[in-house]
């Protein structure tokens, strides 16, 4: 399999998320396109958060599985995207925004690694993230 490129991410995204969709027009509607995958990386973000605020947790464990595929099978930049601006980007909304502890049971063992090793850089312990 070929690694997952930046061009492949945002398609997988849209077929998978058909309501991320919307997401991302207003965001190329607001921004462009020639941003890079660590700056487009936002509006899955932004989709993620209102589906934790929604607690939709088939669609939570659907994302977390999607985000785990692309660690394990994106090229370098979608790789880093994935870490350094979706999951830092999630971490950062703890506790004011959404309750991270509230969809940690769906990372997968590359996500959650990635976010301990991130907590243990940033001298703090995540809610839920540590607790197993």
């Amino acid at each position: 399999m070929e690694p997952i490129t930046e061009k492949k991410c945002i398609e997988l995204m849209k077929e998978n998320f058909p309501k991320f969709s919307s997401y991302w027009e207003t965001y190329i509607r607001d921004h462009g396109s020639d941003l890079g995958i660590t700056i487009q990386m936002l509006p899955f973000c932004k989709y993620t958060l209102d589906v934790v605020k929604s607690n939709d947790e088939a669609e939570m464990e659907k994302i977390f599985n999607f985000v785990e595929f692309l660690l394990c099978n994106g090229d370098d930049d979608v790789q880093t995207a994935i870490t350094t601006s979706y999951l830092e980007y999630l971490m950062s909304k703890d506790p004011d925004e959404i309750q991270f502890a509230s969809f940690v049971k769906y990372l997968r063992k590359n996500s959650k690694e990635y976010c301990r090793a991130w907590d243990k850089f940033t001298g703090v312990k995540t809610k839920g993230l540590w607790e197993d």
